[in-house]
């Protein structure tokens, strides 16, 4: 798991696919960008080939720290992306879980949520699943 931002040591990408989170944890719980709030993403690297079929995701606690223009996008290099989902702009990642259907046939090792506009301050995930088919 990487991030092309983190809030210091207590908000590292790993946070968000750990499975521990708890409300009000927020350091050691989240994953919070160093004040960016435009063209960051978080990305996480499969042992394989897979592909996603659905994404679930929720923001940091406050509502004042929400990402609203983002994507997902997959690789097979981790250098070239293409943009495999997009929501309808604004869909604001709150503190509540969402769930986003992926529709397509190809299969990546690498996928990232790209934010592209976030609200001020230190924007965020708590929580971030994949969901794979199994072939």
């Amino acid at each position: 798991m990487t991030a092309s931002t983190q809030a210091g040591r207590g908000f590292v990408p790993m946070n968000v696919f750990n499975g521990f989170y708890a409300r009000g944890i927020g350091s050691g719980g989240e994953w919070a960008t160093d004040g960016e709030t435009n063209n960051f993403y978080l990305q996480v690297q499969c042992p394989e080939l897979v592909r996603v079929w659905r994404v679930a995701l929720r923001g940091r606690d406050s509502n004042t720290q929400r990402i609203y223009n983002w994507n997902i996008q997959g690789s097979t290099d981790g250098e070239e992306f293409s943009v495999i989902f997009t929501p309808p702009n604004p869909t604001y990642l709150g503190n509540t879980v969402q769930y986003f259907l992926i529709e397509t046939s190809e299969k990546y090792n690498c996928y990232r949520l790209f934010c592209l506009e976030a609200e001020e301050r230190k924007p965020g995930l708590s929580y971030m699943q994949l969901y794979i088919y199994c072939d």
